[in-house]
């Protein structure tokens, strides 16, 4: 038995729309984390481009993570998919793949699990923003 197998396992309520989650909740991670290291992506469905081609205007996504390393550690979502797009937070967090790098994973555009990539990106943007003024450093040294 794998001691933390459980903190992979998503939940889905098969309601109109679904509402799904895995890992820690907001509130739970700041209480075992501490408010100031736990971080908060939210979308709401209506502003990603699946939802816009399909005339839907309620639902979210809600990835709870670690500030510095961008660890998942939980996600909740309401969508008509949402069984299907908590299963790769799921599988993100099983694999210990932060949530900034879930950018790099391509998905099909316009789908429902775009968004996720699409919100991974602005972490991976503002990271490699930050990492800017190291690179021109470096360059300017020869390196």
């Amino acid at each position: 038995k794998d001691p933390g197998m459980m903190d992979f396992v998503p939940g889905t309520t098969f309601t109109d729309p679904q509402v799904a989650s895995v890992g820690l909740t907001e509130e739970a991670a700041k209480e075992k984390y501490g408010a100031r290291k736990v971080c908060i992506a939210f979308k709401e469905l209506k502003e990603t481009d699946r939802a816009i081609c399909d005339n839907i205007d309620e639902g979210y996504i809600k990835v709870v993570y670690l500030k510095g390393n961008y660890k998942i550690l939980g996600a909740s979502i309401s969508s008509p998919v949402a069984g299907e797009l908590i299963a790769e937070i799921s599988v993100a967090m099983k694999s210990k793949m932060s949530f900034d790098m879930l950018a790099t994973v391509i998905h099909t555009y316009p789908s429902h699990s775009f968004a996720l990539q699409a919100m991974a990106a602005e972490l991976y943007y503002e990271k490699l923003v930050k990492l800017k003024p190291i690179l021109n450093f470096l360059k300017k040294i020869g390196l």
